[in-house]
């Protein structure tokens, strides 16, 4: 059963609107499959990433993806990554840099699952491979803090599915990513299929 698409018009703190639309389809097999798309206007050109943020609560820990691994892997940085079926923990994704930044992102992702210790979870397909972070620090944590002894991770999950990622270089030290990895104003869209898992 299909709910039809719908669109939102979100303004950030500068006033400046998105358009963002939805269409949420439910199928036979208890899944559910997502169709997003967003209209990026001229005044937020060189954006850090565009996709979805998901929060899952306190308790799926062990992690597999089906994408660039077992470190992290990034646009313009995943020539050492190589494409597998990995395993690892939520935890585990976090890389600790002196100072702290976005991190443990992994390229090409076709699908993850969460798990919790009883084997309980979340799968998540994404209609093409896409970036995507699984972690337990949110990005404003990482801007707002300054030494990696100061960071505190959030219980939660936080799960980035990314349509667009930049380029990692920002030029705050060393030089900036090349124009090809840098995110363009305009419209992105894409998909992905949210799966329930039952205990082992």
């Amino acid at each position: 059963m299909a709910r039809p698409s719908s669109a939102t018009n979100y303004r950030t703190a500068a006033g400046i609107a998105v358009t963002h639309e939805a269409a949420y389809t439910a199928r036979a097999d208890g899944g559910i499959d997502v169709a997003e798309t967003v209209e990026i206007p001229e005044e937020l050109g060189d954006l850090p990433r565009i996709g979805t943020l998901l929060e899952v609560a306190v308790g799926p820990e062990a992690l597999r993806w089906f994408g660039a691994g077992p470190h992290e892997t990034y646009p313009d940085r995943k020539r050492g990554g190589i494409a597998g079926l990995w395993e690892s923990t939520v935890t585990d994704q976090y890389v600790p840099y002196i100072r702290p930044q976005e991190n443990g992102g992994h390229a090409d992702v076709r699908w993850l699952e969460l798990r919790d210790a009883a084997g309980a979870g979340l799968r998540i397909d994404l209609a093409t491979p896409s970036q995507v972070s699984v972690t337990h620090h949110r990005a404003a944590d990482l801007a707002a803090t300054t030494h990696d002894v100061d960071l505190v991770p959030d219980a939660n999950t936080l799960v980035h599915l990314d349509a667009a990622h930049r380029g990692v270089g920002t030029a705050s030290c060393g030089p900036d990513t090349t124009p090809d990895h840098l995110l363009a104003t305009g419209r992105y869209s894409w998909a992905w299929t949210l799966h329930d898992i039952a205990p082992a």
